[in-house]
């Protein structure tokens, strides 16, 4: 009889624990989740931001000078809290395309942005806001 309930317990005593090391697996599992979700939402806040910076930059500039010497985005370009972040610009056809990268600590990746060209004949509308925003890995 003590056999048959040293055993049971033993039994018991592993699927409990099974039970809790499983539970443990899953709150860790989903925590991580939970930390790369948010990072992810945090650059892409940050992303934001920094192409909306460079698009005023770049809306300050003429059109001939766009096109004729693109300029390259230094910290200069974007305020406080985005100096870590760097872009380059270059035509593409009558377009622009931005280059922005972000910080060593956001993992350094370049996002390609593009600005449409509105208006081939005058170039007064040569950056429009309703760019299209490619991730690029």
């Amino acid at each position: 009889m003590r056999g048959f309930l040293l055993i049971t317990v033993m039994i018991l005593t592993l699927l409990i624990g099974g039970v809790m090391l499983n539970l443990f697996q899953q709150s860790i599992r989903q925590r991580f989740q939970s930390q790369a979700f948010l990072e992810s939402q945090i650059l892409f806040q940050e992303l934001n931001g920094a192409a909306a910076q460079a698009h005023i930059y770049l809306l300050k500039l003429t059109p001939n000078q766009l096109q004729e010497n693109p300029p390259v985005l230094e910290s200069t370009v974007f305020v406080e809290g985005f100096k870590d972040w760097s872009g380059s610009v270059k035509n593409a056809g009558s377009d622009l395309l931005v280059t922005l990268r972000s910080p060593a600590d956001s993992g350094g990746v370049n996002f390609l942005l593009l600005l449409k060209n509105a208006d081939n004949a005058s170039g007064n509308e040569f950056l429009q806001s309703d760019g299209v925003l490619i991730l690029d890995n």
